[in-house]
């Protein structure tokens, strides 16, 4: 074969390879994102639920509307706020 050939064969050949590890490293950033939003997500869901407990075993509001509740959560909001502040 002819070397001219041969080196535009090989150029391909990497540009080729290039192209698919392009096409990898993206698919795996994305992966990436989607378990990090997955985590977030799944650490959010466990803390809701573990605050919506807390609010059950303390306040006692399961019989109340969601109106009731947060007009409950609206009343104490700023002296809770203010003393998570404070510390």
């Amino acid at each position: 074969m002819n070397p001219k050939t041969d080196n535009l064969a090989q150029s391909q050949e990497l540009k080729k390879q290039i192209t698919d590890l392009q096409k990898k490293k993206q698919q795996l950033q994305n992966e990436t994102q989607r378990r990090a939003s997955w985590e977030h997500r799944k650490a959010r869901t466990k803390r809701l639920i573990e605050t919506g407990a807390l609010v059950e075993k303390y306040f006692g509001l399961e019989d109340l509307t969601i109106e009731q509740r947060e007009k409950i959560f609206q009343t104490f909001s700023e002296f809770v706020k203010s003393k998570i502040h404070k510390r």
